[in-house]
Formats: structure tokens, sequence, C-alpha cells
């Protein structure tokens, strides 16, 4: 049997679990060892097993709103940007704090992680971009890139370069020796919010302020542009080699075909998605994805069997 929803489209995903228990709006999540990390306007971090929807014992009370937490499994570190630009660095497996950086002075809204050498990156809302080693958490490099708020980050392995979304509207490309930026495009008139790579690894995906999706070839030139949502687009995802993921602050999840040609499924309010903005979106497995949003709540999405 095929599922499918009252405009006639077939749910590509199935509603797993709604988490519930920040009293306000819930920023940013993670996941890491089975269980999902999230970040609320109340100024708490929770924790999540993924497998039951349930909370554990685990929080973290914070003196300042966090805007974007990630964890990073290799390390078992959770990295907590908060508002004020304070950083905190969690150790997992001790649940004791390793270190807090306080270069940045404005909020961090973006965080990455280069695998390949061991650099974190970080955005703040002044445009200024930071690079750490993860090792032992020295500053490498720290620029102000006079780009207004970097909303997103994306380290794309193959090519071994740094994404950075620019709210002067502009896609930077960085090499990630020396952090020289080798490329520019101009790609969303009122700022780039998101940042995504094609399944071959052929194409920039970016999300924008305009509501709209463009794609990019390598060169920089502009393939397509969508217009996607009614609001700022906050999340994109390549979730495999058929389906791409977008959200934005309308408060709608769509999923796309690989071309971004057409919308498979769209998830909202009246059938089984957020009241509010959906504030960021995470792949959790080849199965599955979770949001989060300002109605407080997060949101597991599981792929259907049949689709």
């Amino acid at each position: 049997m095929t599922l499918t929803n009252n405009t006639g489209q077939q749910n590509c995903f199935n509603l797993v679990h709604t988490l519930k228990g920040h009293n306000s709006s819930v920023y940013s999540i993670t996941f890491c060892d089975g269980y999902l990390y999230s970040a609320a306007a109340d100024k708490l971090i929770a924790r999540w097993d993924i497998q039951t929807g349930e909370p554990d014992n685990f929080s973290i009370k914070l003196d300042a709103v966090p805007y974007i937490i990630k964890a990073i499994p290799e390390y078992s570190i959770l990295i907590i940007g908060l508002n004020n630009g304070c950083i905190h660095i969690i150790d997992l497996n001790q649940k004791t704090e390793v270190t807090c950086l306080k270069h940045h002075d404005s909020a961090i809204f973006s965080i990455e992680f280069n695998s390949d050498n061991g650099h974190v990156y970080f955005g703040d809302k002044d445009g200024n971009l930071s690079t750490w080693d993860v090792k032992n958490w020295e500053n490498l490099f720290f620029f102000n890139l006079d780009c207004g708020k970097i909303r997103d980050l994306k380290y794309v392995i193959a090519q071994k370069q740094l994404l950075v979304a620019k709210y002067n509207g502009d896609i930077g490309i960085y090499e990630t020796e020396f952090y020289n930026e080798i490329k520019s495009i101009a790609a969303h008139e009122n700022g780039v919010s998101a940042l995504a790579y094609s399944a071959n690894d052929s194409e920039i995906i970016s999300g924008g302020k305009d509501a709209h999706i463009c794609c990019f070839n390598l060169n920089g030139e502009k393939i397509k542009s969508i217009p996607a949502h009614n609001y700022v687009i906050y999340g994109l995802h390549n979730f495999n080699q058929e389906i791409n993921l977008s959200c934005s602050r309308d408060g709608s999840i769509k999923v796309w075909d690989r071309v971004f040609s057409k919308v498979l499924q769209k998830i909202e309010r009246k059938n089984m998605g957020h009241k509010h903005s959906v504030n960021q979106m995470i792949i959790l497995d080849n199965d599955c994805f979770a949001t989060c949003s300002d109605d407080n709540s997060i949101k597991v999405f599981s792929l259907n069997e049949t689709f």
C-alpha cells in the first residue's frame, strides 16, 4: 500500500515522533550515537532517545540563548554556539566542559566540521569566520568577511572546499589550507541562508532569504532558480540520490526530486508538520530526518517503505 496525502501526492516520509519538552522555540538540533540533542530559547540543551522519542536525564542550563549546536561523533563532543558569541565545547562521555571559546563578540549562527584536517568552523552575525583545531582548540584563522550574517557553512569533501553562505547575497568558496577565497557566486539578492551539495558532487545548491532555491555548476554559473517557499529557507539537504529536502520559516518542509523540478511531498501543519517556522533540519541516517521549530517541538520523519 502506498500512502497519499490530501493533495494526491505520495507520502515519501511518515511522522515517527513528535518530541515535546522545551517551553520555547527550538533553534537547533544535532545527532550523535543514537541521541538527538536540542537547543532552545529557554536556554536549555536537552537529549532524546531517538528510538523511543523520550528525553533522558542529560541537560545543560546556559546563561545565554543557544542558536546553533553540532555534535562531532568522532571526538564525542557537543559544540554550543550562543547568541552572545561564546562557544561551549562539551565532552559527551565525561559530561564536562572542555573549554569555552570567546573570540566572537556576536551571535554564532553556523558551525561546520572538516573531517579531513580536523578543523571546526564558526560563522557569526557580524560576518566573522573562525577556524579551530579540534584536538587542542587552537585558533588557526579569524577573518571578517564584511558580508553580514554567516547563516550556513558547508564543507565539501570531494572538492576539499568550504562554502560560506553570506547575507550580502554571495556564496564564498574557500580552499581549506590557507582559507583564501577562490570564487564568489552572486546567488540571492537578499542573502544566502542555506547551502547543500548535489548527490553527484556536480552542483552547489543554495536557499535564500528570497525564498528561492538556486543551483549552480562548479564554475559558478546558475543552472536554475526555483520559487520554493513563501519565506526564507532555513535548511537544504540532499537526502539520497533521488530526494532533496528543504524547510522554511513559512512552516513547511518540502520533499523534492533529485533535480528540484517537482515537489514530491509537502509537509505542513495540516498534515503532520510544524505549526510555525522550521528552524533547522538534519539527516539522522539513510531512512530518517528530523526538524525543529518555533512551535517548541522536534519532529522525526521516516522514509516510507513503499517509496
